[in-house]
C-alpha cells in the first residue's frame, strides 16, 4: 500500500524557509506549489490571520508505533539534532520516544490544520504515578521540541497571547514548517497507519472537584475488582468487529463528518467499504489530475468506464486484484480529502455555534451511497468525580458512545444487526425506588401528556443534577434551543416548567437543583457494569451507552432478563423500557 501511494505522492522540490505559516490540504502534496523556490500557501496565511487558528489547538498527546519509515526518520532526525545542536541525552530510549510522539502530533496539526499546543510549565509535568505514564517528563520533552526549532523543522507561538483570556495564561503552540512536511513525505508517512492511540495505563480515574486534574489514590479491594472487570471487559471487546453502516438517506450533519474525519487520522475508526452516488467521486475533491491518472489508471481523473463498483467486500484489507485495490485506495483517499476539506472550510466556527455544524442533511445530499467503517477504539475506562469514588463512576472512552443517535441502530456486531435496549426515566425511576416507592408511569408525560413530554424530559434531568436554580434555567433554555424545541409562549417559561415538574413529582421534589446527578451516576455505573459483565459471562458482547445497552438482535430477551436482574438487585425494583 504504501509503496503505491508513495510512487504517486512523492515531489521532488526544493525547500528554502519563508516566515510564512505553511498549512497543506490533504493528502499532504496538495497544497505544495512553487514560487521563486519557496512553498507557499496563501490558505495558511488566511488562517493564520484568524483569532481563533491559535486558540483552536490541538492538546499534545501520547501515541504508539511500531512503524519501520517512522523509526527511521526518528533515527535520521535525532542525529542531525545531536549533531547540530549538541543535545545532551540521558536516556537515548526516552528522547527517541518523546521525538517520536512530538513527530506524530506534528503530522496530525498537518492535516488538520490546527496547532499543537503544550505546557512550558515544570509543574504542568507533575502527575500522581498512577497515571504518569501517558504523560512526558519536562526534562526529556522540551529539549526535543527546542532542537527543531533553530534546525527549522517547527515554527512557534510561546507564552500570552492576545488570542486568548490574559487571565487564563496562553500555552505555547508549534506547528510543522514545510521541511518537516517534506520529510514526512520523503519517509513515505502518508496515511494515518503508522501509529496507535494507546489504551488507558488506567482504567480506573479519580479526577478533583474541578472534574480537571487526575488526583491518586490508595488502592482497595473495590478499585481491584473494578479494574478486573474492565480489564476483562476491554480483552472481551477486542474478539469483535463492530462496525457502523450508512446507507444514502441516514441524515447527518458537519459536526458528525468532521468528528469521522479526525477519528480517521488518529486511527480510531477505520473506512471499510465506500460508495458513491452513481459510482462517481466526489467532485469537492482537489487531487491534481496527473495523481489521479497514476492512481487508478484513469483519464482526466474519472473512473474507468465499466470498473467495478466499490461497494464489493473489502473488510479490513484492499483487495488482492491491483485495479480494484487502486480504485478502492482513490475512493478512500477522495472521502478523506473532503472530509480534510470541509474541516478547513468550517475551521474556527464551532466556537461560534454556527449552525452550519447541526443543520441535518442525508449523507447522498455529499453524493454518498454507501459507508461503512470500523470502530476500532471500543475499550473503556471509570471515570470518579469529586475527589470521591461515591460520585460518578460512569463507563467512557469507546467511539459508539459519541455517534448521533441516530446512526446508533446501524452499529453491527460480528455483521449482525444490532438492538438498543434502554432503561426509561432511568434517572427519575432510582430516586421514587430510593424513596420505597415502585414508580411506574411515564415521569415525562404525567407532567402535561405525551405532547410536553420531550420538554419536561429535559427539565427533569437538568433539574435533578443542577447545583442551583439558574444554572438550571441557563441549561435548560441550551438545551431546548440544541434540540429545536420552542419554549411554550407563556410567562416565565423556564420557572413555570420547573413548578409543573416539581408539582408532578413532591415525592421527589427536595432532590431538585441538588446536584445529585453524579451520586445516581455512581449507582447507574454500577450497575451497567454489572449488566457488562453477566452478559461477557453468556458469551453476549453489550456495548454501554451509559443508561441503555446494544447488542446483536438475537440476544434481545437475554439482554432484557439481565437488565432487569442487575437493577433488581441493586435498586429492589424492576425498572420500566
Amino acid at each position: 500500500m504504501r509503496e503505491i501511494l508513495y510512487l504517486c505522492l512523492v515531489i521532488k522540490y526544493k525547500l528554502r524557509r519563508k516566515n510564512i505559516i505553511f498549512i497543506p490540504r490533504y493528502p499532504i502534496h496538495t497544497d505544495l506549489s512553487y514560487k521563486e523556490g519557496f512553498v507557499l500557501s496563501d490558505e495558511a496565511e488566511d488562517l493564520h490571520n484568524q483569532r481563533s487558528w491559535l486558540q483552536n489547538a490541538l492538546v499534545m498527546d501520547a501515541y504508539n508505533s511500531t512503524s519501520n519509515s517512522l523509526r527511521n526518520l526518528v533515527t535520521a532526525l535525532f542525529d542531525e539534532i545531536v549533531d547540530k545542536t549538541g543535545l545532551k541525552v540521558k536516556s537515548l530510549k526516552r528522547v527517541k520516544q518523546a521525538l517520536k510522539t512530538v513527530l506524530i502530533n506534528l503530522w496530525l496539526s498537518n492535516l488538520l490544520g490546527m496547532p499543537i499546543r503544550y505546557s512550558r510549565d515544570k509543574s504542568a509535568y507533575s502527575h500522581n504515578r498512577r497515571y504518569g505514564k501517558l504523560y512526558f517528563k519536562y526534562h526529556t520533552l522540551l529539549p526535543v521540541i527546542d532542537a527543531l526549532l533553530p534546525l527549522g523543522y517547527i515554527e512557534e507561538k510561546k507564552g500570552r497571547s492576545s488570542y486568548e483570556d490574559k487571565k487564563k495564561g496562553y500555552q505555547t503552540r508549534i506547528w510543522p514548517t514545510s521541511e518537516l512536511i517534506g520529510l514526512f513525505i520523503d519517509h513515505q508517512l502518508i496515511l494515518p497507519d503508522f501509529f496507535q492511540i494507546p489504551e488507558p495505563d488506567e482504567l480506573i480515574i479519580k479526577k478533583d472537584k474541578s472534574k480537571k486534574k487526575l488526583v491518586g489514590y490508595r488502592e482497595d479491594k473495590n478499585t481491584h475488582q473494578m479494574r478486573k472487570d474492565l480489564e476483562c471487559y476491554n480483552e472481551f471487546v477486542k474478539e469483535h468487529h463492530i462496525t457502523v453502516t450508512l446507507h444514502s438517506k441516514v441524515l447527518t450533519n458537519n459536526d458528525f463528518l468532521i468528528n469521522l474525519f479526525k477519528n480517521i487520522i488518529t486511527n480510531r475508526i477505520t473506512v471499510e467499504q465506500i460508495l458513491y452516488k452513481n459510482n462517481q467521486i466526489m467532485v469537492h475533491s482537489r487531487i491534481p489530475q496527473h495523481i489521479l491518472k497514476k492512481y487508478t489508471d484513469t483519464v482526466n481523473g474519472n473512473p474507468p468506464i465499466n470498473t467495478p463498483t466499490i461497494t464489493q467486500e473489502f473488510p479490513c484489507k484492499p483487495p488482492i486484484d491491483n485495479r480494484l485495490h487502486r480504485i478502492y485506495f482513490y475512493a478512500k483517499l477522495r472521502f478523506i480529502d473532503f472530509l480534510a476539506s470541509l474541516n478547513r472550510k468550517l475551521h474556527g466556527k464551532r466556537k461560534k455555534n454556527d449552525e452550519c455544524f447541526l443543520e441535518l442533511f442525508p449523507l447522498e445530499k455529499i453524493g454518498i451511497e454507501h459507508l461503512q467503517f470500523i470502530l476500532n477504539q471500543e475499550y473503556l475506562y471509570r471515570v470518579f468525580n469529586r475527589n470521591s469514588f461515591q460520585y460518578g463512576g460512569r463507563a467512557y472512552g469507546a467511539i459508539h458512545q459519541n455517534l448521533p443517535k441516530n446512526m446508533r441502530p446501524f452499529i453491527h456486531i460480528n455483521g449482525e444487526k444490532t438492538i438498543e435496549i434502554d432503561y426509561s426515566a432511568f434517572h427519575i425511576l432510582m430516586l421514587y425506588n430510593q424513596e420505597g416507592t415502585d414508580y411506574q408511569d411515564d415521569p415525562y408525560s404525567v407532567c402535561e401528556g405525551p405532547k410536553m413530554r420531550d420538554i419536561y424530559k429535559a427539565v427533569g434531568l437538568i433539574a435533578i443534577n443542577a447545583e442551583n436554580e439558574r444554572k438550571a434555567y441557563g441549561a435548560i433554555r441550551n438545551e431546548l434551543k440544541d434540540r429545536g424545541i420552542t419554549l411554550p409562549s407563556i410567562k416565565k417559561p423556564l420557572v413555570t416548567l420547573v413548578n409543573t415538574f416539581r408539582d408532578a413529582h413532591e415525592p421527589i421534589s427536595r432532590y431538585l437543583f441538588s446536584g445529585i446527578g453524579l451520586t445516581l451516576q455512581n449507582t447507574d455505573g454500577n450497575i451497567m457494569n454489572a449488566i457488562l459483565k453477566s452478559l461477557m459471562d453468556k458469551g453476549i458482547l453489550g456495548l454501554s451507552v451509559y443508561d441503555s445497552v446494544i447488542v446483536a438482535e438475537q440476544h434481545e430477551a437475554v439482554t432484557k432478563e439481565v437488565m432487569i436482574e442487575e437493577y433488581k438487585n441493586i435498586m429492589g425494583f424492576n425498572p420500566r423500557f
